[in-house]
C-alpha cells in the first residue's frame, strides 16, 4: 500500500475517506454537511449569548439595547434555518439512499 493509499484510507467516525473512491458519496456529503452544520450551530449559539450580554449590559444605552435585540434575533433566526438546513438535508439523503435500491 502506498503513502497515497495509506492518506486516503484515513477514517473519521464510521465513515473511510475511500468511501468517495467506491462510489459511497451520500454517507461524505451527509457527514460534510453535518459538519458544517454544527459548525454554524456553535458559532450562533455563541453569537446569542454576546448578543444576549450586549442587550444586558447596555444600562440605559438605546442603541446598545437595540444592537443587542437585534442580534437575539439573527441568532435565533439563524439557529432555526440551521436546524431546517439539517433536516432537510437528512431527509434528502435518506431519499437518495432508498431510491438507490432495488
Amino acid at each position: 500500500m502506498g503513502i497515497i493509499e495509506k492518506a486516503l484510507a484515513i477514517s473519521f467516525g464510521n465513515l473511510a475517506i475511500s468511501d468517495v473512491r467506491s462510489g459511497n458519496w451520500q454517507q461524505v456529503l451527509s457527514l460534510v454537511v453535518s459538519w458544517v452544520l454544527i459548525l454554524a450551530g456553535v458559532v450562533a449559539f455563541f453569537y446569542l449569548i454576546y448578543s444576549g450580554f450586549i442587550y444586558i449590559t447596555a444600562g440605559g444605552n438605546a442603541d446598545n439595547a437595540k444592537k443587542g435585540q437585534t442580534g437575539i434575533i439573527n441568532a435565533v433566526i439563524g439557529l432555526v434555518v440551521i436546524f431546517l438546513a439539517y433536516a432537510i438535508v437528512q431527509a434528502v439523503v435518506s431519499f437518495l439512499v432508498t431510491a438507490g435500491t432495488p
